[in-house]
C-alpha cells in the first residue's frame, strides 16, 4: 500500500508539474477572448445581443488597446478531494505581451513576451523559450489568430462549435465555443477548451486536459480599453 508521504509527494510532484504547462496552454486563450470585451457605451441594444458567429465575435477582438481584469481560479486533480484555488490579475499590451499576477495563495508573476516566458515567485526566477515547448506553443499561437480574426488557421488547428444560448438565470442569451484540438502534440495534452460569454466579454473558461483534470477560470472587472503609460509598461512587463 502507497503510504501517506509518498502519496503526498506524488501529488505535489504533479500539481507541480502540470501547473506550468497548464498555465502556458491557458494563457493565450484567457487573454485574447477577454480582448473582445465591449465598450460598455454601446447602445442597449447592441450590448444585448451577442454575436451571431464565431467570426463576428472574432471581428470584435482586433481594436483592443490592452486590458486588465480580475480572476479567480480554481484547478480540479484527480488526486485532490477539494479543488486548488487561485486568485489575481491578468494584464495584456499588444502585440504580445501577457502577464498573469497570482496574489493568492502565494505571489506568482508569468509574463509572456514574444517567444519567451519568465516565472517569478518566492523561490527566484526563471526563463523559459517557447521554441524548446512543442506541446504548448500552438495555444500561444493561437492567441494571435484570436486577435487578428484568423478563423481559417483556428479551424485547421481545431474543431468549433460556437452557439448562441440562452441563459438559465434569465439574464439574456450567452455565447458559448467548444474548441478541441485536431492533432498533436496539442491534442495529447487538451481534449478540449470551453469559453462563454456575454456579447463580446467572455467571463468563463474552461480547460479539459486529457488525464481528466480540468481548469475553470472566472473573469471579473474586464476593462477590455486598458492603455498603459510608459512607467507601467516597464513596471509589468519589461524584463529585469
Amino acid at each position: 500500500m502507497q503510504s501517506r508521504t509518498e502519496s503526498s509527494f506524488s501529488v505535489m510532484y504533479r500539481v507541480k508539474n502540470c501547473r506550468m504547462t497548464r498555465w502556458l496552454a491557458w494563457s493565450g486563450f484567457v487573454f485574447a477572448m477577454l480582448g473582445g470585451a465591449a465598450d460598455l457605451r454601446a447602445d442597449a441594444e447592441v450590448v444585448a445581443s451577442p454575436p451571431a458567429t464565431f467570426g463576428e465575435l472574432l471581428a470584435g477582438f482586433k481594436e483592443t488597446t490592452g486590458l486588465e481584469a480580475r480572476f479567480e481560479e480554481k484547478k480540479f486533480l484527480a488526486l485532490l478531494a477539494a479543488p486548488l484555488l487561485s486568485s489575481g490579475r491578468l494584464f495584456f499590451s499588444p502585440p504580445s505581451s501577457l502577464l498573469r499576477r497570482v496574489e493568492r495563495p502565494r505571489p506568482q508573476d508569468i509574463l509572456i513576451t514574444g517567444n519567451q516566458v519568465r516565472i517569478s515567485d518566492e523561490s527566484g526566477e526563471r526563463l523559459i523559450d517557447l521554441d524548446t515547448r512543442g506541446e504548448v506553443r500552438p495555444l500561444v499561437e493561437s492567441m494571435i489568430w484570436i486577435f487578428t480574426g484568423d478563423i481559417e488557421s483556428l479551424e485547421r488547428a481545431y474543431r468549433v462549435d460556437y452557439q448562441v444560448v440562452e441563459s438559465v438565470n434569465g439574464e439574456g442569451k450567452r455565447w458559448q465555443v467548444r474548441l478541441v484540438p485536431r492533432q498533436s502534440p496539442l491534442s495529447q495534452l487538451v481534449r478540449e477548451l470551453r469559453v462563454s460569454g456575454r456579447v463580446r466579454t467572455a467571463d468563463t473558461l474552461e480547460l479539459v486536459e486529457t488525464t481528466g483534470d480540468r481548469t475553470v477560470t472566472h473573469i471579473i472587472d474586464v476593462n477590455p480599453q486598458r492603455r498603459f503609460d510608459d512607467a507601467e509598461r516597464r513596471e509589468l512587463f519589461a524584463s529585469p
